[in-house]
């Protein structure tokens, strides 16, 4: 089955792309040892408004092979920084969040 160009692997690693999905971890590992602090304490120590930090937050629960293609460049060629970033309704189930994102 070929796919449209607009949705083959593009084969180069994005840059930005790998950074938003690495603060995101660095998002979910705060909230994890956060103790008592808040949300929006949290982002406030790292720079971030607190809707931006939930972004991030929401990305860091990617499924593990979305990962690393990301890491591996082999991401769809339709996805980048500002539509993952931008996608508010990512789902949590692993399998839905494939089909979105172009994955299959």
């Amino acid at each position: 089955m070929a796919l449209p160009p607009e949705e083959r692997a593009t084969g180069e690693r994005d840059s930005a792309l790998i950074k938003l999905v690495a603060k995101a971890h660095i998002a979910r590992e705060a909230v994890a040892s956060a103790g008592e602090k808040s949300i929006a304490d949290l982002a406030a120590e790292q720079g971030l408004s607190k809707d931006y930090f939930g972004v991030l937050l929401r990305i860091s629960y990617l499924a593990p092979d979305i990962v690393a293609a990301i890491l591996d460049g082999r991401q769809p060629a339709q996805l980048n920084r500002q539509r993952l970033a931008r996608t508010t309704n990512l789902p949590i189930d692993w399998q839905q969040q494939r089909e979105m994102l172009g994955f299959g």
